[in-house]
């Protein structure tokens, strides 16, 4: 499983209102660690990510909404290897309440789905990989 660590974004979050609820997420591609090196190299490769030419993916969404089951769907503009397409993220929150440190923090879940093929990768890995799943993990502190 490779990991990817977001550098920049925030999310806004309203209990009351999911039309003003809005994320924003830059994903320093050359940050990908599958914990082996080599495997790390060809990703970033032109065969994958592409980092030399696209150092930044980023996510912005364009609407919100709560759905009947308790989730949040998504919709935004994906970035990715140069190309910009609309994916649909489903969210779960997790939580959210006062930390230990007097902040306020809410946390949530995600996952999305995209076709390689759809972001210009060049290689090609077969059918069974054709699709990438991306499972989010985002918490966020209140700023006032």
């Amino acid at each position: 499983m490779e990991k990817v660590f977001c550098q920049i974004g925030y999310f806004i979050h309203d209990e009351t209102n999911a039309a003003n609820e809005k994320v924003v997420v830059r994903i320093d591609t050359r940050s990908v660690n599958s914990n082996h090196g080599e495997r790390d190299d060809h990703l970033r490769s032109d065969d994958f990510l592409n980092v030399e030419q696209h150092p930044q993916a980023e996510f912005v969404s364009t609407s919100v909404t709560n759905q009947p089951d308790g989730t949040k769907l998504i919709k935004g503009n994906f970035t990715l290897n140069g190309v910009t397409k609309p994916i649909k993220i489903v969210a779960n929150k997790i939580g959210e309440g006062t930390d230990p440190w007097g902040g306020y923090r809410a946390g949530f879940e995600g996952r999305a789905e995209f076709k390689m093929a759809d972001f210009n990768f060049k290689m090609d890995l077969g059918p069974t990989s054709s699709t990438v799943y991306l499972d989010l993990h985002v918490e966020g502190i209140k700023r006032d």
